[in-house]
């Protein structure tokens, strides 16, 4: 006769489960709150001191904390340990290359900049100078943070492929600088995880983050520049597709023509390449009366962004890149974009981040894979 529930595996966490969790937590307040005692994590966390103390003790065997040393006090008792991340245990890297600049920076686990260098990169670069700059950039900023290089991310104009990590150049691609194996050259700087995507995915993950479009969870980022790109946001993650094309707006079709073939024809093709020459699109745009010209390529960015917003329905639109901060293609896109939408309560929103986005977002990532790093190899 059955006299209780069947036998199965048990739903009780396992002890050293529990540990983990407990550290995460005084991890967390570390990262959060800065130098604390196990007096003011215990508190924070609900954890009780013993606790707390034991987990100060388990994260310290992984050289990850350290101790410093308070001034004495005039009162009796005892001077409380007062617990740090240690600087020494390593930083993450994250590296831009797209649109004629490279910059690379590192971190400590708490976002601070531990280094910051930028480069400009002519359109006669070649790919073997290229290569050797930003190996010259990526060797000299770890050398100089002077601890390992736990995490590193890029980001490049063009897609990348989630799978293999590899770029993808579409045709006409405007973004030379991303062709190269710019993971191959972080790895050899990293022994954690190194993360390659393109720019405008960076940017929207940093917008949605911490940006503009904080805590929405469904969004469209547009990028107006030498070229055209967009981020999508569903469900609060960024889509990149099977091959990490999705969002190449520029290659979307009207009338035979893709939309980057269109803005090249309305604005200004920068000299011997299929990039806008965004000098000549924003003098463009600053005519007053607005020429047609001006009117054509606002209202083929406008029918295409409708198109994308009919299809993901999104709560809002972020525009960024440097089109889009002219105040008079704001103006002329909104009276372009509005008839066009089936989702009239749509957001626009202007980029908080600007140019900077896609570092940003790139080094938001840094961190995520160092902790998630750290945390599937700990106490294993």
């Amino acid at each position: 006769m059955i006299t209780g529930a069947p036998a199965g595996p048990s739903t009780r966490p396992l002890p050293q489960t529990l540990a983990a969790a407990t550290d995460r937590l005084f991890l967390a307040h570390l990262l959060t709150h800065g130098p604390s005692s196990r007096t003011a994590i215990a508190a924070s966390t609900g954890l009780s001191r013993p606790t707390a103390s034991e987990a100060a003790t388990r994260l310290s065997e992984t050289g990850l904390l350290r101790t410093i040393d308070t001034p004495p006090v005039k009162k009796r008792g005892r001077i409380p340990e007062i617990y740090d991340l240690d600087p020494a245990y390593g930083h993450t890297l994250s590296l831009t290359a797209a649109a004629g600049k490279a910059q690379v920076q590192t971190h400590d686990l708490r976002g601070a900049v531990l280094h910051d260098t930028a480069l400009h990169l002519t359109d006669s670069t070649t790919p073997a100078k290229l290569e050797r700059t930003l190996r010259d950039l990526v060797t000299t900023a770890v050398h100089d943070t002077g601890s390992p290089c736990l995490a590193a991310t890029a980001s490049q104009g063009n897609p990348v492929d989630p799978h293999s990590q590899r770029p993808v150049v579409l045709p006409a691609s405007a973004f030379p600088e991303g062709r190269g194996d710019i993971g191959a050259l972080l790895r050899e700087v990293c022994h954690g995880p190194v993360r390659l995507d393109n720019d405008v995915n960076w940017a929207t993950l940093a917008e949605q983050r911490i940006g503009v479009a904080r805590g929405i969870d469904e969004l469209i980022l547009v990028y107006l520049g030498p070229g055209i790109g967009a981020g999508l946001v569903m469900s609060g993650t960024v889509q990149r597709g099977r091959h990490g094309a999705a969002g190449e707006l520029s290659y979307l079709r009207s009338g035979g023509r893709s939309l980057i073939d269109q803005l090249l024809e309305y604005g200004s093709a920068a000299p011997g390449s299929d990039r806008l020459d965004v000098s000549a699109c924003l003098s463009l745009f600053a005519t007053t009366p607005a020429p047609d010209n001006a009117r054509l390529f606002v209202q083929a960015v406008a029918r295409q962004i409708a198109n994308m917003a009919a299809i993901t329905d999104p709560q809002a639109l972020v525009l960024s890149g440097p089109i889009a901060r002219s105040p008079a293609f704001t103006q002329l896109f909104n009276q372009a974009l509005q008839p066009l939408l089936l989702n009239a309560d749509l957001e626009v929103l202007p980029s908080a981040l600007g140019e900077d986005a896609p570092l940003i977002g790139a080094s938001l990532a840094a961190r995520d894979l160092a902790q998630s790093h750290f945390w599937g190899s700990y106490r294993s």
